[in-house]
């Protein structure tokens, strides 16, 4: 082997055990008790909150990786506000001779972020501090407050590319129940140096109070240090499609400005998605949806809403579905209606509702407040034509008085308890009694009488007078 062959090979292998050796040395100081307690300090102080890391190494190709990095919520060390694989920083080597530290990637694996509400309804929303002075980084990785206080050379921290990768988020209320729940959220975004940034996000699933779920919710975004836009967003629910836009402002007062639009839901697929039997159900819905407030306080949140059903046919709930069993009305068996519209106002922690739900014989009316803790007391009428009117026993229809439209006779009643068990005494005002026995009482009441025996019709032969 030629002499130059060699000492060419001899210069790559002192360069490449020299490469190790450095490496080993970067791994082994960054994996020093002072070293962690830098990174940790200078990561609690960006962030506002107190952060644990696992463990810390460096490769040329991988850059600077921390793992099981854990912060746990204010007050409750136990309970985690978030939790990550890994967080990998890339960073341009030849920018550090000019002292700039240049990440030109950070991106964080596998967060899992829960937000909790507090007992006095507040949400504990981890949304950063208001930046108020640039952070500059010395040679030991300590960030320092102002460049006034600094001895020695300092280094420009510069973030050009962040990614989140594989989130999972929840909202979990005051007593423990899951109410928002977001997995496969994904997030990518180019920062400028002024700490702007343009990107787009998307998430694989979600799902809201176990019952709606939507789907591939996508769209660009915009931050400015202190707004979040999200101009356009899109995704799909129950077959259909999700169409808005959302601002979130951060700060002293943070607030959101939410506006929804639903197109197309398929209503059977929403009552599977929901662990509902769909059974006969059918048609379309469409709606939209403002709201606006405090993310971190619910009697904040007001806002309006607009729901309407396209051909739809609904099995209504179980007390309208008994009456229409026992007075056998197949409209209140299997609503099939002609025109179906509600509307909601947001407002002090409960959603004013009132809508009209209209078939070919009948009409139903509502109007008052759901509270967000489930309370409802809706004021309600139930109207029937002639037709309907005419397969009433007629001890019925006393109860039924008379509206503005000669075609209709009306009933009143109320709807309260709570979304998931509601009661009320329509039957009461149809029958003119007191009853809770829907399945008993009035089902006898109205039975058909057992149809008489038969009996001969030939008259008895008569004694003969012989």
């Amino acid at each position: 082997m030629p002499k130059f062959a060699k000492r060419f090979l001899f210069v790559c292998a002192v360069l490449l055990v020299a490469a190790a050796v450095i490496l080993l040395c970067i791994n082994i100081y960054l994996q020093s008790s002072g070293v962690q307690q830098r990174i940790r300090t200078a990561a609690s102080r960006s962030l506002g909150a107190e952060i644990s890391v696992g463990s810390t190494s460096y490769t040329p190709w991988s850059g600077l990786v921390l793992r099981e990095i854990k912060i746990p919520e204010p007050g409750s060390p136990d309970r985690m506000l978030v939790e990550a694989t890994a967080l990998r920083l890339r960073f341009a080597l030849f920018p550090l001779f000019g002292q700039r530290f240049v990440v030109t990637e950070c991106s964080l694996f596998e967060p899992k972020l829960t937000v909790r509400q507090q007992p006095t309804g507040d949400w504990l929303v981890p949304l950063p501090p208001a930046r108020t002075q640039e952070i500059s980084v010395t040679p030991s990785g300590d960030a320092a407050p102002s460049s006034s206080t600094i001895k020695g050379p300092s280094f420009k921290a510069e973030l050009q590319f962040f990614r989140l990768a594989g989130a999972t988020l929840s909202f979990v209320d005051a007593k423990g129940h899951l109410i928002l729940f977001a997995e496969r959220c994904d997030i990518e975004a180019y920062i400028d140096k002024n700490l702007s940034a343009t990107g787009s996000f998307e998430v694989g699933r979600m799902e809201i109070q176990g019952a709606l779920k939507p789907r591939r919710i996508s769209g660009p975004f915009t931050w400015d240090g202190k707004a979040l836009d999200l101009s356009e967003i899109k995704g799909q629910l129950a077959g259909g499609e999700i169409l808005g836009k959302c601002r979130v402002e951060t700060g002293e007062t943070s607030t959101f400005d939410l506006n929804l639009q639903l197109n197309q839901i398929l209503l059977k697929r929403l009552f599977s998605d929901a662990n509902l039997s769909p059974g006969k159900t059918d048609g379309q819905l469409n709606g939209t949806l403002s709201l606006k407030g405090d993310p971190k306080t619910s009697d904040s949140l007001e806002g309006t809403g607009h729901v309407a059903l396209v051909n739809a046919k609904l099995r209504p709930v179980e007390f309208l579905s008994k009456i229409g069993e026992v007075l056998g009305i197949d409209e209140l068996r299997l609503l099939q209606l002609k025109d179906a519209n509600i509307d909601l106002v947001v407002h002090d922690e409960r959603v004013q509702v009132s809508g009209t739900l209209t078939s070919e014989n009948l009409q139903l009316t509502g109007a008052g407040p759901i509270r967000f803790n489930g309370k409802m007391n809706i004021d309600a009428k139930l109207r029937v034509n002639r037709k309907i009117q005419a397969q009433l026993q007629g001890l019925l229809s006393h109860n039924f008085v008379a509206t503005d439209d000669p075609e209709y006779r009306q009933v009143t009643f109320s709807v309260t308890g709570k979304i998931d068990n509601p009661k009320t005494d329509l039957v009461d005002k149809v029958i003119g009694i007191n009853t809770q026995d829907v399945g008993g009482l009035l089902k006898s009441f109205f039975r058909s009488s057992p149809a008489p025996k038969k009996t001969n019709d030939t008259p008895a032969p008569q004694p003969s007078n012989n």
